[in-house]
């Protein structure tokens, strides 16, 4: 999966006119006139909603807000869904036409779904359990006994990169592994530095600080099915969304939190 930017990278896009092709013919959805949008578990400013089985009521986040004004743009009504972030990248039919779960583009990824253009960039970060030691370097960060969410970009870097002295504890859904944090069984727990400030800022007494951030120029894309005609419209959309400024304002909205301030591990 995840220094969030006031505006991505891909701001820098060279103008590419939007794929509209909604607008001369409906868009090619799974429902006509509806657009099936799926989250994954809470997240802090992202998308929180209540979550019953399938279903997810009254969402708020800043990829619920985006995914607004993407369906706004293809003259669409938006419908949510829940759909398991370890579900998100299999091979197969997607009950989704786009999902929006804070993932990583990534090559490997790309071989089972489509990933739009990025909507935000991250670095990895570090929340600490309150009795960890703060580590100031890479160095001490290695002698902690992390852990990270299965499946992702952090767990990933952990294991080919970091090399922690004691293995990574693993766990399947972030709301695991902020409670590992929480009771202290995971002292550093590696996920996007957006993610965990925004858990930190939701729930400051739970955790210790946010340690600090790893660079790793990552950049979050939105999840469709493989070969889905619908993606380069999304993409023509996103990059819309990008040159008007949308997006920055979305991301103030919710974030107000300054990524820059987090200190550089090194």
């Amino acid at each position: 999966m995840k220094r969030l930017l006031p505006l991505l990278a891909v701001a820098a896009l060279i103008a590419v006119p939007v794929a509209m092709a909604a607008s001369s013919s409906s868009p090619p959805v799974l429902h006509p006139g509806k657009l099936v949008v799926a989250f994954g578990d809470p997240t802090p400013g992202f998308a929180v909603g209540k979550v019953r089985g399938t279903k997810i009521t009254n969402p708020r986040g800043y990829e619920v807000d985006l995914a607004k004004a993407v369906a706004a743009q293809l003259h669409l009504t938006p419908v949510w869904i829940y759909a398991t972030w370890t579900s998100l990248f299999a091979p197969g039919t997607k009950k989704f036409d786009v999902s929006f779960q804070e993932a990583t583009a990534t090559a490997q990824r790309r071989k089972t779904v489509d990933m739009t253009v990025g909507y935000a960039t991250a670095n990895q970060g570090v929340l600490l359990s309150k009795k960890a030691p703060v580590p100031h370097s890479l160095a001490d960060l290695k002698k902690m006994q992390t852990c990270a969410q299965a499946d992702t970009t952090s767990l990933d870097w952990l294991n080919s990169v970091l090399k922690p002295t004691k293995h990574p504890l693993t766990y399947p859904t972030t709301t695991a592994a902020y409670e590992a944090v929480h009771v202290g069984t995971c002292q550093a727990f590696v996920l996007d530095v957006a993610l965990v400030s925004l858990e930190k800022k939701t729930r400051p007494t739970a955790y210790g600080p946010v340690a600090g951030q790893i660079i790793t120029h990552e950049s979050y894309g939105a999840v469709l099915q493989k070969n889905s005609k619908l993606t380069p419209i999304m993409n023509g959309v996103l990059k819309k969304l990008t040159k008007n400024r949308t997006i920055a304002r979305l991301q103030k909205k919710w974030f107000n939190v300054n990524f820059a301030k987090i200190p550089v591990l090194k």
